[in-house]
């Protein structure tokens, strides 16, 4: 009897840790979350219940966005690239279940995107794909509605806003809460954000990409995206001088500084929220923990959301791999990439985790104060969430503490 009692007990501790772990979707507002995201992509369907457990149990990641391909035909019909409908389905289902922060986005498949700018019939197969999500998940959590991946070619920069206006007003026929997210034409880059019109819906986040230098992010050669010969990799440093068959440019964290100005202007002038939905680096290439470093902590100064490209997806930007193995996948393990991210999630789980030891302590105070003096009006320090940076960001974090860090 007495063994039948602890069984009991313990299912009861396993229940009420599971509870705790994955609470329920109903608890999550559906909006647009207001403190800072800090997630990762997922590339394709090819993933478990246990890596999705794992990206936001352990890693603490708050938001995911699940990047699909999806063929348009003129029939009206869209399918799933290399999957099903059913299997993407389940893998939403999952992000939601742990309580991630998820943002669905199709990317149509086509030579040319003008293909799809430039039909009718496919417009509307693709407005018939986007209602038939957007119906599933009307009563669902915390979703969001990326419209398309990295609209670009000659039609993005003249027809995306209204395409995008029009796939807006659709949606909301059948989901009227959930947030829609808009990417600029040219690939989504900061620089397309001056060839779009925001739509007239007020929930709605902009979102932009960056992969600065290609040749270096990409290990790019010969135009195309492969491994590198040895002798061109060790001429792509950052920071530093980086070689390609067009030319050579210095990059640093300075030069990424205008891509971030670009898309905050966009946001100042229109007042609506920033989200950069892609950003990655070769995990092999020379100094591609400081390149990381640089931009995110420039999205972070500028209170900008963020998710990495991408999460047990493409080996070269799998930063779970070892980065000595430049040409072939390896098993994964904690690199240095790893731990990197882990501590910039330290801060999803420890708000005002300022110094990234996922404690809040004396030490973040501390930080926060150099912080200040270093970049000052950055809203990266702005803990009390008025909107600007000063003296009574520091007296809060210590009020806090002096309440035991809660």
């Amino acid at each position: 009897m007495g063994k039948v009692r602890l069984n009991i007990l313990a299912a009861l501790v396993l229940a009420v840790g599971l509870a705790s772990a994955v609470p329920a979707a109903a608890e999550v507002s559906v909006a647009w979350p207001e403190t800072v995201q800090r997630g990762a992509n997922l590339g394709g369907t090819n993933y478990s219940e246990a890596d999705i457990a794992y990206l936001a149990l352990d890693w603490r990641a708050n938001l995911v966005r699940v990047l699909v391909n999806v063929t348009l035909t003129a029939d009206g019909q869209c399918r799933v690239n290399g999957s099903s409908k059913e299997t993407l389905f389940n893998l939403i289902d999952w992000c939601l279940k742990y309580r991630m922060y998820t943002v669905f986005c199709p990317s149509p498949s086509f030579d040319s995107m003008d293909e799809l700018f430039g039909s009718r019939p496919l417009k509307n197969a693709f407005i018939a794909f986007w209602k038939e999500v957007a119906a599933r998940y009307a009563s669902a959590g915390p979703i969001a509605y990326d419209l398309l991946n990295e609209p670009h070619d000659g039609l993005a920069d003249t027809q995306w806003s209204a395409f995008a206006q029009e796939l807006t007003d659709s949606i909301r026929t059948v989901d009227k809460v959930h947030t829609l997210v808009v990417e600029p034409p040219a690939w989504g880059w900061p620089d397309g954000f001056t060839n779009l019109t925001p739509t007239t819906d007020s929930n709605t986040v902009y979102s932009f990409h960056f992969y600065g230098p290609m040749d270096y992010t990409h290990q790019r050669f010969g135009g195309q995206v492969t491994n590198t010969p040895d002798w061109a990799w060790l001429q792509r440093p950052y920071p530093g001088t980086i070689v390609s068959e067009w030319g050579s440019e210095y990059w640093d964290k300075n030069t990424m500084k205008p891509y971030i100005q670009k898309a905050v202007y966009f946001r100042t002038r229109h007042k609506v929220r920033l989200w950069c939905g892609e950003f990655g680096c070769a995990r092999w290439a020379i100094g591609a923990k400081q390149w990381f470093t640089d931009w995110i902590d420039l999205l972070d100064e500028n209170g900008i959301d963020w998710s990495y490209y991408s999460y047990r997806e493409w080996q070269h930007m799998d930063i779970e791999m070892d980065p000595a193995e430049r040409h072939n996948p390896t098993a994964r393990s904690e690199t240095e990439l790893v731990t990197l991210f882990r501590s910039y999630y330290a801060r999803n789980a420890v708000p005002a985790d300022f110094n990234r030891d996922g404690a809040l302590t004396l030490g973040d105070a501390a930080e926060l104060v150099r912080y200040e003096c270093r970049h000052p009006g950055n809203l990266a320090g702005d803990f009390n969430g008025d909107g600007k940076v000063g003296l009574l960001d520091v007296l809060g974090l210590l009020l806090r503490l002096g309440r035991g860090g809660e």
